[in-house]
């Protein structure tokens, strides 16, 4: 059987991120005696070693890295038989290809996970229309892929639980959030999506119940609150940053974790220093859907190719601590294309803007309350 470069994905995943650390962990298996069934791993390597190898598959399916796992272990970790041949297979790439350090995904590139991005060229000034002084960001110009009509829908809209991206800039091009409202998709009626970058998730229970604590004065907050009215509760899609304090954080970059509905929410009003106003700070509190991926398999993700370009990226030009900062779509661009901006945004206070919900509900002058 021939394997696919999708095959040797799912082996490479196999081996790097559940196969090697228990078999590490569990100490040596040279006697045959493992409690691991190795017949599939024996038969990938058997399909390899009689296959001709492209740089193209090895890029996608990273399995140097899994068989380089292998060879590096501890002595007497492995069976001989298996060792033996993932260094033949090693050694074999490393004369067709160079060092195999050296191989790397094109991100950029058909397929990469800044496909259709320009490469950013110097940076982007513009004025914060919720902060209080301009800021410089990496432009980021991108063909998009998707329609946006997609961002303003309730549902998955075509994404799948578990889907991974770099950054908000690439999940936004992609069409499953937008960032015309900081962190919270909306229309004129309703928030469709929370991308929980920084910021704090709390009371974090097993059933699916959470409360999130969003920027202050995020102006997508009221719509957010209207998913809430109504005989039938509208859901939102949650996505969740590394940068966010919370236990359900990725470790890397940005994940879609589902449909989660709004159950209640709290607001407090948070005195300013003598050089700053008053801030509104909102606590929603949410629900996950039922019947969807269990977030035990979605806490997975990233899985270890992820994670390879992850540290690419990182070690690119474009990465910047504050890389989940503020976003904004630039004005003036070609009608077929957006310009995606991302810079810090921690030295300057959002402003207090009152978008007339609290002005026409004195009632919401409220102290922060628990959900139901």
């Amino acid at each position: 059987m021939v394997l696919s470069k999708e095959d040797l994905l799912c082996h490479s995943r196999w081996i790097r991120d559940h196969l090697a650390p228990k078999i590490a962990k569990d100490g040596s298996s040279a006697d045959g005696k493992n409690p691991y069934d190795l017949a599939p791993l024996r038969s990938a390597l058997d399909e390899l070693l009689e296959s001709p190898m492209t740089l193209d598959i090895l890029r996608f399916s990273r399995m140097e890295k899994a068989l380089q796992r292998i060879v590096g272990a501890n002595r007497g970790d492995w069976p001989p038989d298996i060792v033996l041949k993932a260094k033949h297979l090693v050694g074999r790439w490393e004369n067709s290809f160079g060092p195999l350090q050296r191989v790397r995904t094109d991100l950029w590139a058909t397929g990469g996970r800044l496909e259709g991005f320009a490469k950013p060229r110097g940076w982007f000034k513009w004025e914060g229309a919720f902060s209080q002084k301009s800021l410089e960001a990496p432009a980021w110009i991108a063909q998009e892929k998707r329609g946006r009509a997609e961002t303003y829908k309730e549902g998955h809209c075509g994404f799948k639980v578990g889907e991974w991206w770099l950054n908000s800039a690439a999940a936004c091009k992609d069409g499953i959030v937008d960032n015309l409202h900081y962190r919270i998709t909306t229309d004129n009626r309703v928030a469709y999506a929370i991308t929980m970058t920084q910021g704090k998730e709390s009371n974090v229970s097993t059933d699916g119940r959470s409360s999130y604590t969003p920027y202050a004065n995020d102006p997508g907050a009221v719509k957010l609150m209207a998913t809430i009215g109504g005989e039938q509760r509208s859901t939102v899609r949650v996505l969740r940053s590394w940068r966010l304090r919370s236990s359900l954080a990725p470790v890397a970059g940005l994940r879609y974790d589902g449909l989660y509905r709004v159950t209640g929410y709290g607001v407090k009003l948070m005195p300013g220093s003598d050089d700053s106003q008053d801030t509104w700070r909102y606590t929603f509190h949410l629900e996950r859907e039922k019947g969807q991926e269990s977030m035990e398999k979605v806490l997975g993700i990233p899985m270890p190719d992820q994670l390879d370009d992850w540290e690419d990226y990182r070690a690119g030009p474009m990465y910047s601590p504050e890389e989940e900062g503020t976003e904004q779509v630039g004005e003036g661009v070609d009608e077929r294309k957006r310009r995606y901006t991302i810079g810090e945004d921690t030295g300057g206070r959002l402003g207090s803007i009152d978008s007339g919900y609290f002005s026409s509900h004195p009632s919401a002058l409220k102290e922060e309350v628990q959900s139901p």
